[in-house]
């Protein structure tokens, strides 16, 4: 999401509020840094060029984004060593620009302390973050800013902190003073998509409404909105804008940062199984060869001719041409290679024994293409599934599943349990729901889960999740129809038609469904009703259920 100094502006006042705190702890990840302060303030620093900027976080914000984290930037470490004791004393917007100013003083023995700063740059994929000492001299930073890289300035440890270029126009006091509509689009200090729109007001709201902002203490209440991708604030609701609910913070920064890296750990669930399923394709093309091959049958054909024409072939020879037999009995004249230093019977015994091998792991070969033959169905049940997910707990589960990620147990602790396979499970109150998140899933909650009167739901000839449904008590009419369309619901988005509106989808008794090896949804079942699955009715109704 975009957003403009006006908001940068906004985010300084409420940052300013927390001061002064003491900084207990630094954590980090990816491109992000946290400060936990004393009152248990969380400030959230973001340099990631979707998600840049600063905003106040939760204690489970803070832990969601660890676990999401790959890494920890060196910076991170920086900020710990210089920071971690420090005290908080305040934030200031740079240049009315999307620059942020964090102090920090830190006692170092009796009467003594030191300054350190930290600048955020928020400027989307230009995002930076720096710490230097009071002289301005920088320390450290995110991303290193060479000379060759930009004529204009370098960000390097050592250097002295420069600020980027300004942006050309006049200031919002120079414009007040002497409104016009010609002018307006050069005021500095603004996003030029807010701009747009407050050029739609009169002039004279345009002055009203404008000289509200970089005020010390803003008496007037601003509305955080969305145009289009960018998010800013403003005191009335703008045309065309759509106001948040919430901080603007948690959707400039917190939504993309969680949604990336959501995105990051399906996409490497995906590929796992992608590549898993790739193996089996190729082992399978193999296997096939291997069955069609037609060797073995020569092979049994030069053996039976040695052995018929034993008298006729001379030592030393290298090739016999030789009568034979084919499979219909019908008599054939071929040209038998030989060995020249064995004898007749020794080639003879040769051919016979290529025959077995090649026949041999031909049987073998058919156990081999059955199993991965499932193998590779259920990789295309789990990858319609993975694909269908949007939660992490779902995710935490299929990763653990796939192998790429694994609890670390702490010492002393003892042993866990093995997980159950992945599913979701759904409190309906008159009902419980069940749904397989792989096919190992699915085949738990059909097969372990569900009890032969359960009802069970599945997207109709396409791969996806078994879904069950239980009644726990008698229900009214509307009620049972209401738990048909959620599992229906359910059934459609966790599937590879994920998303749509309108889907078939199957339901009947448990009792009814029976496992095959190969095939949609690795079952059959008979005695079926069909239902049009909607993929959000249940993400709809989901809050009024719990």
């Amino acid at each position: 999401m975009a957003f403009g100094a006006e908001l940068v502006w906004l985010w300084t006042l409420k940052i300013n509020t927390l001061a002064p705190k003491r900084v207990q702890k630094i954590d980090g990840g990816d491109s992000w840094g946290s400060l936990a302060m004393s009152g248990g303030i969380n400030l959230l620093l973001s340099w990631g060029s979707v998600n840049c900027g600063a905003a106040v976080i939760t204690d489970n914000e803070k832990k969601s984004l660890l676990t999401l984290s790959k890494q920890t930037p060196s910076i991170t470490n920086t900020l710990k060593s210089h920071l971690a004791g420090s005290e908080f004393v305040g934030c200031e917007q740079i240049r009315r620009d999307r620059i942020m100013k964090f102090t920090f003083v830190k006692t170092i023995g009796a009467g003594f302390s030191n300054t350190r700063y930290v600048i955020l740059e928020a400027m989307e994929r230009y995002s930076n973050i720096l710490i230097t000492d009071g002289d301005g001299i920088i320390i450290e930073t995110a991303k290193h800013i060479h000379p060759a890289d930009n004529p204009y300035r370098s960000v390097l440890p050592g250097q002295m902190y420069i600020l980027p270029p300004e942006f050309s126009g006049i200031t919002l006091e120079e414009w007040t003073a002497s409104p016009s509509a010609e002018t307006l689009p050069k005021i500095a200090g603004f996003g030029r998509a807010l701009i747009k729109k407050t050029e739609s007001l009169s002039l004279d709201d345009a002055v009203k409404y404008l000289s509200r902002f970089y005020t010390e203490e803003p008496s007037e209440r601003f509305i955080f909105q969305k145009i289009g991708r960018y998010i800013t604030a403003f005191p009335i609701e703008l045309d065309s804008s759509e106001a948040l609910s919430g901080d603007a913070a948690a959707e400039v920064v917190l939504a993309p940062m969680f949604k990336h890296a959501f995105d990051s750990r399906v996409k490497k669930i995906t590929d796992h199984i992608i590549k898993e399923a790739t193996r089996r394709e190729r082992q399978i093309e193999d296997i096939n060869k291997l069955l069609y091959n037609e060797e073995p049958e020569k092979y049994r054909i030069y053996g039976e001719a040695v052995v018929a024409n034993l008298w006729k072939i001379k030592q030393g020879a290298s090739e016999a041409e030789l009568t034979s037999w084919d499979k219909e009995g019908r008599e054939i004249i071929c040209k038998v290679p030989l060995n020249p230093a064995m004898t007749a019977s020794q080639n003879g015994a040769r051919f016979f024994a290529k025959y077995k091998k090649i026949i041999a792991a031909q049987n073998r070969a058919m156990t081999v293409l059955q199993r991965a033959q499932e193998e590779l169905d259920d990789l295309m049940e789990a990858l319609a599934l993975a694909m269908s997910v949007s939660d992490a707990e779902s995710v935490a589960m299929l990763e653990e599943e796939a192998g790429i990620r694994k609890e670390r147990a702490s010492k002393g602790s003892k042993k866990k349990e093995a997980p159950l396979p992945p599913h979701k499970r759904f409190d309906l109150g008159y009902a419980l729901v069940f749904a397989g998140l792989s096919a190992k899933g699915n085949r738990y909650v059909t097969f372990k889960t569900a009890s032969p009167n359960d009802i069970w739901f599945h997207a109709q000839g396409i791969p996806g999740a078994h879904v069950i449904l239980r009644f726990i008590m008698d229900t009214e009419e509307e009620e049972r129809a209401f738990a048909l369309n959620f599992c229906a619901s359910l059934a459609a988005d966790f599937s590879k038609g994920h998303g749509s509106r309108s889907m078939r989808v199957d339901y009947t008794q448990r009792k009814h469904v029976s496992p095959i090896k190969g095939g949609v949804a690795n079952v059959t079942y008979k005695e079926f009703k069909s239902l049009t699955g909607d993929s959000d009715f249940w993400k709809e109704h989901l809050r009024e259920i719990k």
